[in-house]
């Protein structure tokens, strides 16, 4: 497993396989694996900000309707999309079309890990 400080990550640009900017990294995602903390999904780009400095302040549905209403690009990119070897210089190691098919796969993850994480928290309650 590979360990580098994520500190080097945040705020650098992300660069398409063909070497286009997508967006800088705004906010890393992580899950508690056993004893490890291991990257989930980067999010780049300026909803992203948005979505890390609105993140207390803003109703959840008053963000979704501004972010929808948004002419710029989101991503949700999954760890295994990014090659960080060079934290500096991150790059995206799928296509584009491979990117936008696999948001849904994210969002569908982070779901699932929310559902486990809610119905664990109500089991113990018990």
């Amino acid at each position: 497993m590979t360990q580098f400080n994520v500190d080097l990550l945040l705020g650098r640009q992300v660069l398409s396989r063909e070497g286009t900017p997508l967006g800088r990294i705004e906010a890393i995602k992580v899950m508690r694996d056993g004893d490890a903390w291991v990257i989930s999904e980067f999010h780049i780009g300026p909803d992203a900000l948005l979505e890390r400095l609105a993140l207390g302040l803003l109703p959840r549905l008053l963000r979704e309707a501004v972010q929808r209403k948004s002419r710029s690009r989101r991503h949700r990119i999954a760890w295994h999309q990014i090659d960080v070897n060079d934290p500096r210089h991150p790059r995206l190691v799928c296509s584009d079309a491979e990117l936008q098919d696999s948001a849904q796969d994210v969002a569908n993850e982070r779901e699932a890990v929310s559902r486990r994480r809610s119905e664990s928290d109500r089991s113990g309650e018990k």
